[in-house]
């Protein structure tokens, strides 16, 4: 019997996809669902908060509600399509009997895998990687329309380290109050509930990082995204992933030192109808990132690419599979080496320095 829940179905996949949650403890509930409950990712957004659950948990959720054929394991199944996180798996894991999709997220090059999915545009570099946008934050709550053009509450959403120092200073946040305006950052609290979510009380987003050129160059647009989504105005760090899909003016104000912040705040204040035509602006940019698109790119992507690769590589002997194995697992090492370098390596745009 078809499960009343799902919402607009999709073409099925030519092969089945098996989704790897390492975490099967965490996720039990999830391995031991039927099919007719499969929980909605609104109803459990409090747990959508590292890498895996972002990209495997939330696109397995999304795609099976959609009626995909794609199934969850928390091992890798031999002769099978199995989609991971890059970061949640390594060359001890000896991946080669699997047909692995990669999730790159912010990670390294997934040299591991046989096709991986990026979040950044400028991260396809070659025919094996696809780009698919980070999904929407699950369960959000947009902006109360009744606060109008009031800009009273100016928000971050992240962990808190994310966040450019100078955004933390007391000096900024006397500079803020000054204008009538209330910094709020919702980050990790113990004992309190997560409010990433949750965009009623926001006028403002604020979101500025002090990344290198070389590590801002795997960060996803999530941050604008969900402004959009939430209806509200962001100010956004100087990240080629805001860039790119950066349209007009009205997208977001790009922001890199408290001083730049409080201009932005200071002219939305002076021009109420400013505010509002970003905010119409950004529902509008929204609907690109709908959950249902996002859902199509996942299946335009399985459903071809992946299936056409799988085939060629399922003609491939084992030998010869241990063989591509253990040269990626070279290239891997170099790989993480070097992120690791650039992570914490060159030049910061925001704190304009070299480290």
């Amino acid at each position: 019997m078809e499960p009343e829940y799902l919402e607009n179905l999709l073409a099925p996949l030519p092969f089945p996809v098996t989704f790897v949650c390492r975490d099967r403890k965490r996720w039990s509930d999830l391995f031991a669902a039927s099919e007719s409950s499969i929980p909605h990712p609104d109803e459990i957004y409090d747990r959508i908060i590292g890498n895996q659950d972002c990209w495997i948990v939330l696109t397995y959720l999304h795609l099976k509600r959609r009626g995909l054929n794609v199934y969850l394991s928390d091992f890798f199944l031999p002769g099978k399509i199995c989609v991971a996180t890059s970061l949640d798996f390594g060359i001890k894991d000896r991946t080669f009997s699997s047909f692995v999709v990669g999730c790159r997220s912010d990670g390294p090059q997934p040299t591991l895998c046989d096709l991986a999915i990026v979040q950044n545009q400028v991260n396809v570099e070659s025919e094996t990687d696809f780009f698919i946008p980070h999904w929407c934050q699950p369960g959000l709550i947009p902006r109360n329309q009744s606060r109008g053009n009031r800009i009273e509450n100016i928000v971050f959403k992240g962990s808190e380290s994310n966040l450019y120092e100078a955004f933390r200073s007391q000096e900024f946040m006397g500079e803020l109050e000054q204008l009538g305006v209330k910094f709020k950052i919702h980050s990790f609290q113990e004992n309190q509930p997560l409010k990433w979510h949750d965009y009623s009380d926001a006028d403002l987003v604020l979101a500025v990082r002090d990344l290198t050129e070389k590590d801002a160059l795997v960060k996803p647009a999530s941050k604008l995204v969900n402004a959009w989504i939430a209806g509200v105005p962001a100010l956004l760090g100087p990240e080629p992933a805001f860039q790119q899909i950066m349209r007009s003016q009205l997208d977001y104000f790009e922001v890199k030192t408290p001083q730049d912040a409080l201009n932005v705040i200071q002219k939305l204040k002076a021009n109420p109808n400013l505010y509002q035509q970003i905010i119409i602006n950004g529902q509008k940019r929204a609907e690109e990132y709908s959950v249902d698109n996002v859902a199509q790119k996942w299946q335009n992507v399985l459903a071809t690419s992946v299936p056409q690769s799988y085939i060629r590589w399922s003609k491939s002997n084992q030998l010869s599979k241990i063989s591509t194995f253990i040269l990626r697992a070279f290239q891997q090492k170099i790989a993480v080496a070097r992120a690791d370098y650039h992570r914490t390596h060159g030049y910061r745009p925001v704190s304009n320095r070299m480290t």
